[in-house]
């Protein structure tokens, strides 16, 4: 089974927007047909992110993902070591570093995102988009 890393952009959606495609890849995860895993640092963005235009929406997109089959993984030493790496080499956002390094470090190939400062990890964590997630949990 495929496992794709979800940027806090697709998680926002996945959680807010109640249309396709982003159900359609939130009922491949809760299905079982794909894995999703996403950094606890998420969180601290979904948070920053929502908190600035709806608390109440901002707290219950926080429990939906808490609660939904997405996988988050803490940040450990090995994650903010290597997000440190990637942020020295590639100028990439710090909460992106660490995004990223959380991929990496789980062996996940591909991650659901339209920010183009993870291009340059293409040999590292391959940057999809939603059509291409989608391809991967029909295999």
């Amino acid at each position: 089974m495929n496992t794709v890393l979800v940027d806090t952009m697709y998680i926002e959606a996945m959680l807010c927007k109640n249309e396709p495609p982003y159900t359609d890849f939130a009922d491949a995860i809760d299905d079982g047909k794909i894995i999703g895993i996403a950094s606890t640092v998420s969180l601290t963005e979904l948070i920053k992110n929502l908190g600035m235009k709806d608390s109440n929406r901002m707290k219950t997109t926080v429990r939906q993902l808490k609660s939904s089959e997405i996988v988050l993984v803490n940040v450990t030493q090995e994650i903010a070591a290597r997000a440190g790496e990637l942020r020295l080499r590639y100028d990439i956002p710090t909460i992106d570093s660490l995004i990223a390094a959380t991929g990496i470090v789980e062996n996940v190939r591909h991650i659901l995102t339209d920010d183009d400062h993870f291009n340059p990890l293409v040999n590292l964590l391959k940057p999809i988009d939603m059509k291409q997630a989608l391809k991967l949990a029909k295999r």
